[in-house]
């Protein structure tokens, strides 16, 4: 078989960053044991890098096993660029800044209630426009940006909270700013967050996000499942049947966002009480002081939620599930009624609560644009969290 130089070359360059990012700081003849290269190949690599300023010198290594000079060792240059991380749902934008190593700079949000989609994209510039000077070789590489609705090939089919009309946005970015723009559902960067933020390496795991809507970000063989047009995981479409009512066509039987997402469940809970309205930390209060009517809705959610949870095991068969949701998060006891309640299936992956339940969107988004910085798709970097 007939191996192309270049193709060679480019693999072990791929190889030796992987190595550097997730063992950093590390030796030249360290990474060589590692990848089984040879000394000189390594080094002409990890030169290369050095000039691009791409890696730096961390000096030489404490201890020496050997009996001449002390190793020099190596480590990404997270200052390298840095990356502007967006994410819009209904109610709020948030912006994200992180280094190439995912570690965060900058931090901010607005509301975008009832905002047309060419007010969200100026609020968007604008912020991006106040941002301070960050210390990085070669300024913005690139933007992300995760949609709560479909995704298909960096373009949005659905969202159910913006009405995004015929708005190219990626295309806006990309003309505006002259950098690789990243558009993807915010579940599926949940997931994303979840296995490139943890040292742990799992082949496949569903995320649940629950906030205005509900969805599953699905990890396969490592890889994220979008299905065939970008709706995998769009849970919250599933249609529930009221066992207790006669059958009704399937058009006229609600969504499970309609029924028991966040937005969806406050709604539930304002209705019992009779009030306008009831806020997350209001419904928090009135389970954790076990008022009966809040803790029966909430029965009821667990019980619905059992019901998808169990859906998303038998389709995947996931080695974990996470669950990203301010609410499950502030009464973890939703997660041990869930854990409970499939305790009649014979293998149930682990249920957890996600590693960040405000940032894991975000911090999903920066993953994929610096792994498209680095022009490194699919290869599996660990990032600081």
């Amino acid at each position: 078989m007939i191996i192309n130089k270049d193709v060679m070359r480019d693999h072990n360059e791929r190889s030796v960053l992987q190595t550097i990012v997730n063992h950093g700081p590390i030796s030249r003849s360290e990474i060589s044991k590692l990848l089984g290269l040879n000394k000189v190949s390594v080094s002409d690599i990890v030169g290369t890098f050095s000039d691009r300023k791409l890696v730096l010198s961390q000096g030489e290594a404490t201890s020496n096993q050997g009996s001449g000079r002390r190793a020099e060792l190596v480590a990404f240059n997270a200052t390298y660029g840095y990356i502007i991380n967006f994410s819009i749902s209904g109610e709020k934008l948030e912006m994200l800044v992180t280094q190439l190593d995912g570690r965060a700079l900058e931090y901010n949000e607005s509301p975008i209630s009832h905002l047309a989609v060419k007010e969200i994209v100026a609020k968007m510039v604008d912020m991006i426009g106040q941002l301070p000077s960050f210390k990085a070789e070669n300024g913005l590489q690139a933007i992300s940006i995760a949609i709560f609705g479909v995704v298909y090939e960096n373009e949005i089919v659905t969202s159910p909270f913006v009405d995004f009309a015929d708005f190219d946005l990626v295309g806006y970015f990309k003309r505006r700013y002259h950098v690789p723009i990243i558009l993807e559902n915010e579940a599926n960067l949940a997931a994303v967050f979840e296995q490139d933020f943890s040292k742990q390496e799992l082949q496949s795991i569903v995320a649940i996000s629950i906030h205005e809507g509900i969805g599953a970000g699905i990890l396969v063989n490592k890889q994220l499942y979008r299905g065939n047009y970008g709706r995998a995981g769009e849970v919250g479409h599933i249609m529930i049947q009221d066992t207790g009512r006669k059958r009704q066509r399937l058009a006229q039987l609600p969504s499970f966002d309609e029924e028991w997402s966040e937005t969806a469940l406050l709604k539930k809970a304002a209705q019992i009480k009779g009030v306008a309205q009831v806020t997350l930390a209001e419904l928090v209060t009135a389970a954790n002081q076990n008022d009966p009517e809040i803790s029966g809705l909430l029965e009821e959610l667990c019980y619905h939620l059992a019901i998808v949870t169990s859906d998303l095991i038998v389709a995947y068969d996931p080695q974990m599930i996470f669950f990203n949701s301010p609410l499950v998060e502030q009464l973890p006891e939703i997660l041990k009624n869930i854990q409970m309640k499939l305790s009649f299936m014979p293998l149930v992956p682990p249920l957890v609560m996600s590693k960040d339940v405000k940032y894991a969107t975000l911090l999903g988004g920066a993953s994929l644009a610096i792994h498209e910085v680095l022009a490194m798709p699919g290869t599996r970097l660990i990032f600081h969290h």
